[in-house]
């Protein structure tokens, strides 16, 4: 008899038991429709701000795209994509920079007000000879742009700074003479890339950051197949593309950068394709994402006074940085007197080496080495009559 009552009170409490977790169940999938909605449709500023860096992130790799087309209509995100700014119209760097101009950033700060790390009994002056300013630098305090020198390295004229910012970290290179540096590719063209540290004992270069882009189906490609035109030691590898713009070092040691398609008419030494153009005679080129998503980024840039910068962003890392957009990129380089900038390859190919080591944390399977590259911007030692 107690069995016989005991059965129809079980089944009362499974079944309520059962319209709870649909009750819950339903309320899930309402609230996770409701944000897609909001995410995809709504049009409201916040929401359209963050779908659009979505798409744009997802779409600016080789093999995480499925992360917006498995659920944004194609439609959204063509109109999205339709808004990237490549830079093809901008040109920057055909003639010696003028800095008279108000878009000039200084290349020295002007007063110890510009690094609270100084004392005021720090000459600010920098000597001729010392052109990225040496001696008033010190390791673990703040250089001009306001970040934590990392190496003051006077033997090879490179100073390298840490850069941090929301929610992104990188390094930053200044190299003191632009006749050090220059393009190398892999040796074996067509094959198989080189990967950066083999690069820099291959050329017998002190530093070095990646370059080109390269042919990369799903996401695995060796860095073989080059994306775009180099030129390296005399001699073009690929072909002219005509999506993106060039960046150029020339025989008088300028940076061109953007839509240049005459390379020889200019004096090139070492050229690649790849952008957007950052910064172009001063000015900053790029706002915001401008199409780019926020990605682990590598650039070139050069100050009026013929300085070098090196940039690589980390990124792809949520407890370390997710990287940056192009428009922080630039403002970065702007802090630092750079005049005319354009991206390299970003994403897992973004990569800094310094004597011997790998100084960026590169998001490729690969961390500790990187990924294998068609090309490379190096940087060549110093000589002994030099140093």
């Amino acid at each position: 008899m107690q069995n016989a009552i005991k059965a129809p009170a079980t089944k009362l409490r499974k079944k309520k038991i059962l319209v709870r977790a649909g009750t819950l169940a339903a309320a899930f999938l309402a609230t996770l429709g409701l944000l897609y909605f909001l995410f995809v449709f709504s049009g409201i500023p916040a929401f359209t701000f963050w779908r659009d860096i979505w798409i744009e992130t997802a779409m600016t790799t080789m093999r995480h795209q499925w992360l917006a087309t498995s659920f944004i209509p194609q439609s959204i995100i063509d109109e999205v994509m339709s808004r990237q700014d490549r830079s093809l119209d901008v040109v920057g760097g055909l003639y010696p920079f003028d800095s008279s101009l108000p878009d000039a950033a200084p290349s020295a700060p002007t007063d110890v007000g510009d690094n609270p790390a100084r004392s005021e009994d720090t000459p600010l002056e920098n000597d001729p000879a010392d052109i990225l300013g040496h001696a008033n630098l010190k390791v673990g305090e703040l250089d001009y742009a306001g970040y934590k020198v990392l190496v003051n390295d006077v033997e090879q004229g490179i100073v390298i700074s840490e850069i941090t910012g929301d929610g992104y970290r990188g390094r930053i290179m200044l190299i003191d003479d632009p006749s050090r540096v220059y393009i190398a590719t892999t040796p074996y063209k067509g094959v198989v890339g080189m990967r950066i540290l083999d690069m820099l004992d291959h050329y017998g270069a002190v530093a070095g950051v990646n370059a080109s882009g390269f042919s990369d189906p799903d996401g695995e490609g060796n860095g073989g197949q080059i994306v775009g035109l180099t030129y390296a030691n005399g001699e073009y590898w690929g072909s002219y593309v005509g999506w993106t713009g060039s960046i150029l070092l020339t025989h008088d040691d300028r940076l061109i950068v953007g839509n240049v398609r005459d390379w020889e008419k200019y004096g090139v030494r070492s050229g690649m394709q790849f952008g957007p153009v950052l910064i172009a005679d001063g000015e900053i080129m790029v706002e915001g994402s401008a199409g780019w998503g926020i990605q682990p980024r590598t650039a070139i840039g050069q100050r009026a006074d013929g300085v070098i910068a090196l940039i690589v962003i980390d990124g792809r890392d949520l407890t370390y940085s997710i990287g940056c957009t192009v428009g922080e990129l630039a403002r970065i380089l702007h802090k630092y007197g750079v005049v005319n900038a354009a991206c390299c390859d970003g994403g897992a190919s973004s990569i800094m080496a310094y004597r011997g080591e790998v100084i960026t944390r590169n998001s490729s399977a690969n961390p500790k080495f990187g990924r294998r590259l068609p090309n490379a911007f190096l940087v060549a030692p110093k000589t002994t009559s030099e140093n």
